[in-house]
């Protein structure tokens, strides 16, 4: 039996714990600012279609009588981990998801409880009492079924999808209602006629490939309430990544420049101090339209330099197809982290060991970014030799501990901070 917990509305209850006076007031936390974005709004202004991700100004319009209040950053994260220590405290098998929800087998502890409703509300009473906050619990054979029966909760509920139940529940479920199916998604579903869960789980594989590509297939187990997936309780960080948004669009490919390097050293640092070392290094933009581009390059050896992942993200930058549209964010990001025993290969030069992989994020196109020739585009700067790679790398890490101990007190030189705009960092 797995459930599925997840705090409702997440942020708006935390600062409704911060300051009881909010109770019961229509709010969204969000900065008030032209370029901000909704983290969370209450329930009772998502009914005017307030949501999460939309620009603030627009929710404004849509909700004028709502309180805007600023985020409590460093609230969340403690909220957070309390609540993920309640959930340990019941089994250890616990996979967290996000900041506000996971995952529970609660299979092997059944016995100190009467039924899976009982549990649940156990789950739900022990939260509410040691961090304040509402959850709801999504009942259900496996974690597709369990996240469903969550949605089906909310708020501050409990809702079981039983094995006798999955055919009745998935057969008339929109397909739109498919945890993971969005709306461009959802479009290609209801143009081949499939508009139900029921529908989808009937369709031919073969069809289904063609219309989805490799998860059309995928969809279909989903859509018979198939997913053998097992709670995970140490999860594999995939990528570290910083974003900035800016207050106003830039067009100034020098500024650019500056945040890339800001922001490289930013994601370098956080490698470093998890231990990581990263293949691959990622650009993303977003124009002012909204539309997002994303390109990657790989290295053929690991490494945990800034100033790599610099020179790296600034060769994708002068890639893009000129003249620059005005950049609304700007994001750099590492992945693709190598295994403990992998070692440099300090023979190669890193400028030479690049192979390009492009990639595609939020409706951005794919294209080639330059390889070897684009990086040959430099201001005529020598290659670095091993030697100078690794007193950089030991200079980067003096700098990491000199700022774990006076917060941001050493940056490098080539490094202007800029106070506009709201920045995002994530890990996954």
């Amino acid at each position: 039996m797995i459930a599925h917990v997840d705090i409702d509305a997440f942020f708006v209850s935390v600062e409704r714990i911060l300051d009881p006076t909010l109770q019961n007031r229509p709010i969204i936390v969000s900065q008030d600012s032209p370029r901000a974005v909704v983290l969370s709004a209450s329930y009772d202004v998502r009914a005017y279609g307030v949501h999460s991700g939309q620009p603030v100004a627009q929710a404004k319009n849509m909700a004028p009588h709502a309180l805007i209040v600023p985020p409590t950053r460093s609230a969340y994260g403690e909220a957070s981990a309390r609540v993920m220590e309640v959930l340990k405290d019941l089994t250890p098998l616990v996979e967290q998801v996000s900041v506000d929800e996971a995952f529970m087998d609660i299979t092997g502890v059944m016995r100190h409880y009467a039924n899976p409703f009982h549990c649940a509300q156990v789950v739900r009473e022990r939260i509410k009492q040691a961090v304040g906050l509402p959850a709801s619990v999504g009942l259900a054979p496996n974690k597709f079924l369990a996240k469903m029966a969550s949605d089906k909760a909310k708020p501050d509920g409990v809702y079981a999808i039983t094995p006798a139940d999955v055919e009745g529940f998935m057969q008339a479920l929109p397909v739109g209602e498919l945890f993971g199916v969005g709306k461009a998604t959802e479009q290609k579903l209801h143009s081949q006629g499939l508009m139900t869960a029921g529908d989808v789980a009937q369709a031919d594989p073969r069809r289904m490939l063609r219309v989805l590509g490799k998860h059309g297939p995928e969809l279909i187990k989903l859509a018979q309430g198939i997913d053998p997936r097992p709670v995970v309780t140490e999860r594999v960080e995939k990528s570290i990544s910083h974003e900035h948004t800016f207050d106003v669009d830039v067009t100034d490919e020098a500024h650019l420049r500056t945040w890339i390097k800001e922001l490289s050293f930013k994601v370098a640092e956080r490698v470093r101090a998890a231990g990581h070392r990263f293949y691959v290094v990622g650009l993303k933009v977003r124009w002012d339209d909204f539309t997002t581009v994303s390109r990657q390059r790989r290295l053929s050896d690991p490494t945990d330099s800034s100033s790599v992942m610099s020179e790296v993200a600034l060769s994708l930058l002068s890639a893009l197809p000129r003249p620059l549209k005005p950049v609304r964010l700007i994001g750099v990001r590492a992945g693709e982290f190598a295994s403990e025993w992998e070692g440099e290969q300090l023979m190669f030069e890193w400028e030479e060991a690049f192979s390009d992989h492009s990639g595609r994020e939020h409706g951005g196109s794919e294209g080639n970014a330059t390889g070897r020739s684009g990086m040959q585009q430099r201001s005529g700067r020598e290659h670095t030799g091993p030697a100078a790679r690794a007193a950089g790398s030991q200079a980067e890490k003096t700098m990491d501990a000199i700022n774990a101990r006076f917060k941001d007190s050493v940056r490098p030189a080539s490094l202007l901070r800029g106070g506009e705009g709201e920045e995002k960092r994530s890990g996954g």
